[in-house]
């Protein structure tokens, strides 16, 4: 609906103008007579009855007063509104899907909107060679165009009839305007659009209606405007320089009193360290593991913080103690301010401070420094004995001893489950005939930095494949017999003497030879397979030697070490006492090398771990008698502990008999 006072156009059910706020004269015209008469009027209810064999249905008359009658209304009129209420709809629908192209132009243009140079036009030939110049010509002519354009729909408008004041659109087929008196409504433009550096070029004042302005009139107010401008930026800047300089000067004078107060402190911290603290760092033991104690002496209730701990204490009767063990700068497990090292030694930085009360100054006393040691992880080789030995087998048991609650990794398997009582954790591992095959491994002790070393394992390259089955046996529990005796027993007494057989596998066909006291050597030409019974007569580590033979192919050589150590039961029967035989153990010792004592004594002192030697004293009555004994048993000895021992003499350690003991109980 157009306003009739300012020809604002506003939405038809609007009683006043939007812009203005007159009345429109849509809403405050009466309605039609025939529209009152809908309105009061009510349908009547009509019952028609037909009746059998008559064509004509019976059809009452409404009663005085009722509803209109249907038969009284202009039915031609009301087609014909309702054929334009259709014909309006269709309309307004084609020109809402008419403004929806139209947008989509209109994004599509921007979007792909390039600037092109004008092409000349038959009057603008004369003045081409300057672009500014012809731009600026056109975009007069356009906006002296559009001027008229205006001018004449105002005049259209205010002919226009009183169906479009009431929200007709107008004529369909005109063009619509590209050019709207809105701030937020888009502008669309011609398809060019000028470089902002064309002096010539009309500007957005310019070239949009109803902001026109002349270039003279815009110019004097631009140099108008500017020099203010300038004016204000040039005592802008002068501020801002002397604000920038008076900043300097108080950071500058800020700066010096800080230098002068930490100055200050400082030579007060000194006179308060030298005055009233006191720091003394001793050495000492926490659950036998070394440690280190921090006595800070210093006036009463004041609190010392370390930096290094991130701990704070109260000094209380004039001092305060402080005892870290040293495992606690290393041992990441069981701290969490260590620091993990892989060197024997660590360097220590204490840095204490103190404050004398809660609201005072926090002063740094003069750091502590100290070097601890730093332990590696326990590692007793057990089997092999040395870290480069030769096998003949292709699966071998590594075996070695560590602390309880260890982490162990052998050939890159985590082993700590498997340690024993004893401290000892064994691993078959793959032995390949290709020469050296080196196993890992590393062990990580509570307290103690990790460990790593590596065996190496030689199994030379064969042409004739020799292999022992991976369950021969390495340790022998059975009673010592000789061939002398082996051959002079009858049938029953060899049969009472079995014991468990080596065996292995070669090449089919191939000649196996055992250089070893061996009976019942057994080959299987068709499978290559074989075994014998080995006869040992030494205790201890016995070198087992198999050959393998072909023609044509050079011999394979397995040496395999068996210990032999008859079962408690049958060695300790030999066993001699070693207190009366003393004396003459040491003075027949060549004699009685080999010979089995028993004693019972004191561990007087413990010489190495690995492998564990110790001074035992068996004598009594006050009279002492020391033996130097080795452990090959499994119990480990104690300083100060009673036991009793089975042994086989080895030798003299100055003055004292040897003895390899076998087996070792404890005594009462």
């Amino acid at each position: 609906m157009k306003c009739p006072k300012c020809g604002a156009w506003n939405t038809a059910y609007l009683p006043k103008c939007t812009r203005c706020g007159a009345p429109l004269a849509s809403n405050t015209q009466k309605p039609h007579g025939w529209e009152e008469a809908m309105h009061k009027k009510k349908p009547a209810l009509q019952v028609v009855e037909f009746d059998d064999g008559e064509d004509n249905p019976i059809v009452p008359l409404p009663d005085e007063g009722g509803a209109f009658d249907p038969e009284d209304l202009d039915r031609a009129a009301l087609t014909d509104e309702l054929e334009a209420l259709k014909a309006r709809r269709a309309e307004g629908s084609r020109r809402i899907e008419q403004m929806k192209m139209q947008a989509e132009r209109v994004l599509r243009s921007t979007q792909e909107a390039q600037i092109v140079r004008p092409v000349p036009e038959p009057g603008d030939e004369a003045l081409y060679g300057s672009d500014s110049v012809v731009v600026r010509r056109r975009q007069q002519a356009r906006q002296t165009q559009y001027t008229q354009n205006l001018q004449e729909e105002e005049a259209s408008e205010e002919a226009a009839p009183a169906d479009e004041e009431r929200g007709y659109f107008g004529d369909p087929a005109a063009r619509p305007l590209t050019y709207v008196d809105d701030a937020d409504a888009p502008v669309y433009y011609d398809g060019y659009t000028p470089d902002s550096g064309d002096q010539g070029a009309l500007t957005d004042e310019e070239y949009m209606p109803r902001r026109i302005q002349t270039r003279a009139a815009r110019e004097d107010t631009y140099e108008t405007y500017g020099a203010g401008r300038r004016k204000k930026n040039r005592a802008f800047k002068v501020t801002m320089t002397v604000l920038i300089v008076l900043l300097c000067c108080v950071l500058m004078g800020a700066g010096g009193v800080l230098a002068a107060r930490h100055f200050v402190l400082s030579q007060g911290m000194q006179v308060r360290q030298d005055n009233e603290t006191n720091v003394v760092l001793t050495e000492t033991t926490v659950d036998g593991m070394p440690a280190h104690t921090l006595t800070i002496y210093g006036k009463e209730n004041a609190t010392v913080y370390l930096r290094e701990m991130g701990s704070s204490y109260v000094i209380a009767d004039g001092k305060v103690e402080v005892t870290v063990p040293d495992y606690m700068w290393y041992d990441t497990e069981s701290s969490t301010f260590a620091t993990a090292v892989e060197t024997d030694t660590m360097d220590v930085t204490i840095t204490p401070f103190i404050r004398y009360s809660q609201e005072g100054d926090q002063y740094q006393l003069d750091p502590v420094e100290f070097t601890i040691d730093v332990p590696l992880s326990p590692i007793y080789l057990l089997k092999p004995s040395t870290v480069r030995a030769e096998v003949g087998v292709s699966i071998y048991e590594v075996s070695i001893n560590v602390q309880k609650g260890s982490t162990v990794i052998i050939d890159g398997t985590n082993v700590s489950t498997l340690i024993r009582e004893t401290g000892n954790v064994s691993k078959n591992v793959q032995v390949l005939p290709v020469g050296d095959n080196t196993i890992s491994i590393s062990v990580k002790s509570k307290y103690c930095r990790e460990n790593k070393m590596e065996i190496t394992l030689t199994r030379q390259p064969q042409e004739i494949p020799l292999e022992l089955d991976a369950t021969v046996l390495v340790e022998w529990n059975y009673e010592p017999i000789s061939a002398e005796e082996y051959a002079n027993a009858t049938e029953e007494e060899r049969q009472t003497m079995y014991i468990p057989s080596i065996g292995g596998t070669t090449l089919p066909g191939a000649t196996i030879e055992v250089e070893f006291p061996h009976r019942d050597l057994q080959v299987d030409p068709a499978t290559g397979d074989f075994s014998f019974i080995p006869i040992f007569t030494e205790l201890g580590d016995n070198d087992v030697v198999i050959r393998a033979s072909y023609e044509g192919m050079a011999d394979s050589v397995i040496t395999h070490t068996v210990y032999y150590m008859p079962n408690a039961d049958i060695y300790t029967r030999r066993a001699w006492d070693l207190d009366s035989q003393y004396t003459d153990l040491i003075n027949y010792i060549s004699i009685r090398k080999g010979i089995i004592y028993t004693g019972t004594g004191t561990i007087v002192r413990v010489i190495s771990s690995a492998p564990q030697m110790a001074i035992m004293d068996i004598g009594t009555d006050g009279f002492e008698k020391l033996v130097m004994i080795e452990n090959s048993s499994k119990t480990t000895w104690e300083v100060g502990a009673k036991y009793r021992i089975y042994g086989d003499a080895y030798g003299l350690y100055d003055t004292m008999p040897r003895l390899t003991v076998r087996y070792t109980y404890l005594a009462e």
